[in-house]
Parts: structure tokens; sequence; C-alpha cells
């Protein structure tokens, strides 16, 4: 059992639309932001065991650099869901947009 979050700065259109896009690598209508990459790279500092459970994944990144300035996706275990009021902290703090996939809403 796992829990899918998306998260972004800049997009367009509707939120569940975008993480629907995002699960199957769709990045149109959003945005690249520094917020984003930094995001990220905090969350990595962090967290370095969501390595395994973030998109886009270095192997993705080589085709498509500009896609960790766009967005992270995060696809948690239960054995992660402690992480998420400090991923959620970090995203207000980058002021980041996002989707939950399991409660279907943004936030």
């Amino acid at each position: 059992m796992s829990s899918d979050f998306a998260f972004w700065k800049v997009g367009e259109g509707d939120p569940g639309e975008i993480y629907d896009g995002l699960a199957e690598g769709v990045t149109d209508g959003i945005g690249a932001c520094s917020e984003v990459s930094w995001f990220r790279d905090e969350l990595l500092s962090r967290w370095p065991d969501l390595v395994d459970v973030l998109e886009p994944t270095e192997y993705d990144l080589r085709d498509a650099p500009e896609d960790a300035a766009k967005y992270v996706l995060l696809t948690l275990p239960v054995s992660m869901l402690g992480h998420l009021d400090g991923i959620f902290e970090l995203a207000r703090q980058y002021e980041l947009r996002g989707y939950s996939g399991v409660a279907g809403e943004a936030f």
C-alpha cells in the first residue's frame, strides 16, 4: 500500500489533471522553477531514503533534465508516511502546489 503526492510551482489547468499527467510522465502545462529543484534537493538531503520513491528519477533526468525543476512525484509506502508532515512543511516553505492521489485533493 502506498500514497502518491505530486508537487509543482507553476501549472496551468485542473490540479487533478496535472497530477494524472505527471503520473504518466506528461509535463505539459508545468513550468520549471528553481524552487522545485531546491525542494527536491532538500527532500533528498533530509530523507535520503526518498530517492527510491521520488520521480523524476535520476535515470529519467538524463533524458529530460529540465523536469527536476518542474515537479516532484512521491509514492510513499506506509513505512514512510511519517515523513509526510515534514514534506508538506517544506513544500509550504517553497510555496509549492500539489495534489494527493489518495485523497483526490489539491493542496
